[in-house]
Order: structure tokens, then C-alpha cells, then sequence
């Protein structure tokens, strides 16, 4: 068995303050976990200890995607907040290394009405091309998460095959694919057919159920068979569970017993 569970404790354990809710996962049996930019700088401060205490790994950062409040997904293709994303990206790459991640999640952007799109398409490849680069020479890797378009109009990489175009045209290794399948799924397509279409490309995968995107096993999804198809194609990093719990946290992780699924905690 090559998968091991993730748990993502931005959508896991939300029922906790955020500081406790890494020793929450370890406690429901998680060796790993990942988690979105934490906007408060006192979660920051103590995330590393935190990870240290409870022994466990970070397979995923998201860098900062700017005010998700107000509908923010990254900020990558505004060319007037070039300097704001390197400082953004640099603080990631700073936090990540303190807690041991290996890759960070950066959010590409929501179409700007203001900016002609080829002056946003090249600002992003541009941006990319620097921040890959930067990452490539510490070691880091940067994932790039299509966003289904249904809930994220106008999001510039809203496929898996939108971002693996993006990733062709930045041409740098430190750049791969995060796969959601929730976001496949939401987007009407197969994501049996995106594993094997993007088999050897893919940096992190992430799962919910559909539809709901509550925990495996709330939906109608075949999970054992996306699980199955993963594994057969020779990915062997986390699958980060980012879902809306059904009931608390601790309820809805009652799936985990079905020893049938080929992913260990």
C-alpha cells in the first residue's frame, strides 16, 4: 500500500481552534496532514512547534490566495501585485520549511475585468516562471489546483487540462498537478480518465464525494475504484481529505474502518 491519508485541517477539525487542531488529527490516527495559508500570525508562529510536538508530516502549505472572503483564488495573473505575490510566495517558502512541507499550493488567479487577458496570461507564465525557479532552488515543488468554474467563475485553470497547459508553458519540473477530484467531478468530468490522463504529472491529490463534498462514502462517488486507479498509477504521495464534515469531525471519519480502501492513516 504506496497512499497514505492526509488530513486537511483548514476543512478537518474545524470544531477546534485552528492551533488544535494538528494534535486533533494525530489523535484520530493522521500522519499527515496539510492546510491552507493560516491567516492569523499567531497560527503561524506556532504551526512549526505544533507539527514537531505531535510528530507529524506536512505533505501540503497553500501560499497566501489573497481575500478568499471575497471571492480571492490567488492573485498570480495581476501584474500590479507582482511584488505582493513574491513576498507572498517567499513567506510560504518560510513557513513551509520550518514545518517540513515539501510542496506548496499556489492558486493561480480569477479573470480580472479590468486587464486585457494576454497581459494576464503573461503576467501569471511570468510569475510562475520566477516562483518555480525560486522553489526549484530550495528544494520545494508548486502544485497548481484547477478550481471548477462552476464555483469559481472565472478562474484561469479551471480543468486539469488548463493547468497542465499553464505548467507546459512556465516549462519548469518544479511545477506539477493537484488533483481534486471533487473539482473534476463538479466540473462534469471522469476523473478516472484524468488519472490516467495525467498519470506521472500529478504532485498531490486532494478528495471529497460528489455531490455535497462531504466525506467519502456521503456521495455518490465510486471512491474505492478512484483510489484503486491512483494507486495502479504509480502515485505514492498523500491524498489530502478536504471535505465538509456530515456530523463532527470524528463522525465523519468513520470511513476510515473500510480496510478495503488502499490508503493507510
Amino acid at each position: 500500500m504506496s497512499l497514505v491519508w492526509s488530513a486537511h485541517i483548514s476543512w478537518l477539525f474545524g470544531e477546534r481552534p485552528y492551533t488544535q487542531r494538528v494534535q486533533a488529527a494525530r489523535l484520530a490516527g493522521f500522519r499527515w496532514i496539510e492546510s491552507a495559508w493560516p491567516d492569523e500570525i499567531e497560527d503561524r508562529e506556532r504551526l512549526p512547534a505544533l507539527v514537531s510536538e505531535q510528530g507529524v508530516g506536512v505533505a501540503l502549505l497553500n501560499c497566501s490566495a489573497g481575500a478568499v472572503d471575497r471571492g480571492e483564488r490567488g492573485f498570480a495573473n495581476d501584474p500590479a501585485r507582482r511584488v505582493e505575490l513574491e513576498q507572498a510566495f517567499l513567506a510560504a517558502v518560510s513557513l513551509a520549511q520550518r514545518i517540513g512541507a515539501g510542496k506548496l499550493n499556489l492558486l493561480v488567479g480569477r479573470a480580472l475585468p479590468d486587464v486585457r487577458a494576454e497581459r494576464q496570461h503573461a503576467a501569471l507564465v511570468a510569475a510562475l516562471r520566477a516562483i518555480a525557479g525560486e522553489a526549484a532552488d530550495r528544494g520545494l515543488r508548486i502544485v497548481i489546483e484547477p478550481l471548477n468554474a462552476i464555483e469559481n467563475p472565472g478562474y484561469l485553470a479551471p480543468t486539469p487540462a488548463d493547468a497542465l497547459e499553464l505548467i507546459e508553458a512556465v516549462g519548469s519540473d518544479a511545477l506539477e498537478l493537484l488533483l481534486d477530484v471533487y473539482h473534476v467531478v463538479r466540473a462534469g468530468g471522469d476523473p478516472l480518465a484524468e488519472l490516467e490522463r495525467c498519470a506521472g504529472l500529478i504532485g498531490h491529490v486532494q478528495l471529497a464525494d460528489f455531490p455535497g463534498r462531504g466525506q467519502p462514502g456521503s456521495g455518490s462517488l465510486d471512491v474505492r475504484s478512484i483510489l484503486e486507479r491512483l494507486d495502479a498509477s504509480g502515485y505514492t504521495g498523500a491524498v489530502g481529505l478536504e471535505y465538509e464534515p456530515r456530523g463532527s469531525s470524528e463522525e465523519s471519519l468513520a470511513f476510515l474502518e473500510d480496510g478495503g480502501l488502499p490508503v493507510s492513516l
